[in-house]
C-alpha cells in the first residue's frame, strides 16, 4: 500500500530554516525600533539596549543556521540549497503562466522539489541578507555610515514584501499552505504533492523503487 505522505525536508534543513528565518525576524524587530526611536520616543539607554541586541543577533544569524547546517545532514542540505539556484526551462514558464494560473486560464508546467516562485523568493532572501550583513558589519565598525545605512534600509524595506508573500503562501494560501508541514515535520500529503510537485515526487518514487 503506498504511503498517504512523503518525506520532503530533513531535520537539517529545517532547523537551518527556522534557526535563519526567526533569528532575521528578530533582527527585523530590532531594527524596526531603532528606525523608528524618535517617533517611539525610545530614550537613549533603551536604544543602547536595542543596538547590543540587534549586534547579539547579528551574531546568531551570522553562526547558528550555517553551524546545523555543517554538523548535521550536510549531504542533503547542501542539495536543498542548491535546489533553489537551479531554474529550468519550465520555471521561466512556471513564472510566466503563474498570473493566468491564479485565474485559472492556465496550467503550470510540472515541478521538482521547489517550485519557481520558491526558488525566486529564496533567492531575493539571500542577495537582501547579503547586502544587508555587508552594510551592517560596515555599520558595526562605522554607525555613522550614511551610504552604509541607507542601503541597509533599503534592503530591510525590499525584504518586506519578500516575506509578506512567503508569509501569504504558507499561512492563508489554500493551494500552498499545506507545504508548511514539511517545514514542520518533514513530510506533506502525496496527493498534494503529486499536484504541486509532480517531477520531484516521481523522482522519490523512482529511488524508493530502486530500493526494493
Amino acid at each position: 500500500m503506498t504511503p498517504t505522505r512523503v518525506h520532503r525536508f530533513g531535520r537539517t534543513t529545517r532547523w537551518f530554516h527556522w534557526t535563519f528565518a526567526l533569528s532575521f525576524l528578530s533582527l527585523a524587530g530590532s531594527g524596526s525600533l531603532l528606525l523608528c526611536r524618535a517617533e517611539l520616543s525610545i530614550d537613549a539607554a533603551d536604544v543602547a539596549l536595542l543596538v547590543e541586541m540587534h549586534k547579539i543577533t547579528a551574531i546568531v544569524f551570522l553562526t547558528a543556521p550555517w553551524l546545523i547546517g555543517l554538523s548535521g545532514d550536510r549531504a542533503t542540505w547542501l542539495r536543498d540549497l542548491s535546489e533553489t539556484a537551479r531554474f529550468t526551462r519550465d520555471d521561466l514558464v512556471w513564472l510566466a503562466r503563474q498570473p493566468l494560473a491564479m485565474l485559472g486560464k492556465a496550467e503550470l508546467p510540472a515541478q521538482d522539489k521547489l517550485n519557481a516562485g520558491q526558488k525566486l523568493n529564496a533567492l531575493a532572501v539571500a542577495a537582501i541578507s547579503g547586502a544587508m550583513v555587508v552594510t551592517g558589519l560596515h555599520l558595526w565598525r562605522e554607525p555613522g555610515s550614511f551610504f552604509a545605512l541607507v542601503v541597509h534600509v533599503s534592503g530591510f524595506l525590499a525584504w518586506i514584501p519578500a516575506f509578506a508573500v512567503h508569509l501569504y503562501m504558507a499561512l492563508i494560501n489554500p493551494s500552498t499552505r499545506p507545504a508548511l508541514a514539511s517545514m514542520i515535520r518533514g513530510d506533506v500529503d502525496r496527493a498534494w504533492a503529486a499536484h504541486h510537485h509532480a517531477r520531484w515526487l516521481e523522482s522519490v518514487e523512482r529511488e524508493d523503487q530502486a530500493l526494493r
